[in-house]
Formats: structure tokens, C-alpha cells, sequence
């Protein structure tokens, strides 16, 4: 038996959690990550269909947008490269109205470091994230 819920509250940006650094307090404003294997089509002798597959490496990537306020703060604790900083975890963390937990690790480290200013007043840049590993759900 299968339980169908009706106008329940979803998840949404407002019950998302993203720890850097084993603290709460960086201002990240968006986070991508995915993962990726490589598969091919396998053919044989007599037939012009695919016979089989193969699948290859898997590949991940990902980014992170956070305020410059917050950043500035993690280039001053790293001596002023981002880059050079070891791989770390970050950890993203979803609940919704009953408490159900989705909980991803990603271990990363920073690719590239940068300013973006513009006439905004929320200064924010997107930055890309080497990311080596990624556990799903492992809450």
C-alpha cells in the first residue's frame, strides 16, 4: 500500500542546509552538483543495431555560489588562495514538514577564485567546484 499525500510542503530553498568547513554560517546563495558515467554502444559482426553497452568513467562536477562577505572570510583563513585550499566536504542537507532528510557530501576543493561586482548591492560569485567525490542520500 502506497501512501498519497495531498498539498504537502515540498522541499524548497528555505529547508536547505549547506555546511562548508563544519559551519553554517558561509553565505551560499546556490549549489549545483551532478553526477555523470560515460556509456557506449557496443555493435557486432552482421548487425547495424547496438548489441550491448558499455559503461566507463564516472564523472562529476559541480558549483557553488556564495557572498562575498562569506568568501572573503575563507580567503583570509587560507592565506588568500582559494585554490590551494586541501579537498574538503560539503555537506547538503534537505527537510520538509515530516522531517525527512536528504543529506549529499560532496568532497571538493575550489577551481577557480575570482570577484564578480556589479551595481547590485548583493555581491555573490559563482564558483566552480572540482569535485572528486559525491555520496547521495546519506542521511
Amino acid at each position: 500500500m502506497s501512501l498519497v499525500r495531498k498539498n504537502g510542503k515540498a522541499y524548497d530553498g528555505g529547508d536547505v542546509q549547506v555546511t562548508m568547513f563544519g559551519s553554517l554560517s558561509y553565505e551560499v546563495t546556490e549549489i549545483s552538483y551532478a553526477t555523470e558515467q560515460e556509456h557506449q554502444l557496443n555493435h557486432s559482426l552482421g548487425s547495424n543495431k547496438g548489441t550491448s553497452y558499455s559503461m566507463g568513467k564516472i564523472n562529476h562536477n559541480g558549483s557553488i555560489t556564495i557572498r562575498l562577505a562569506s568568501i572573503s572570510a575563507v580567503e583570509k583563513a587560507a592565506g588568500g588562495s582559494l585554490i590551494d585550499i586541501k579537498p574538503f566536504e560539503i555537506n547538503v542537507t534537505y527537510t520538509n514538514e515530516n522531517n525527512d532528510i536528504i543529506n549529499d557530501t560532496l568532497l571538493c576543493k575550489f577551481q577557480d577564485q575570482g570577484r564578480e561586482v556589479q551595481t547590485e548591492m548583493d555581491l555573490k560569485r559563482q564558483f566552480t567546484l572540482f569535485v572528486l567525490d559525491i555520496n547521495y542520500n546519506n542521511a
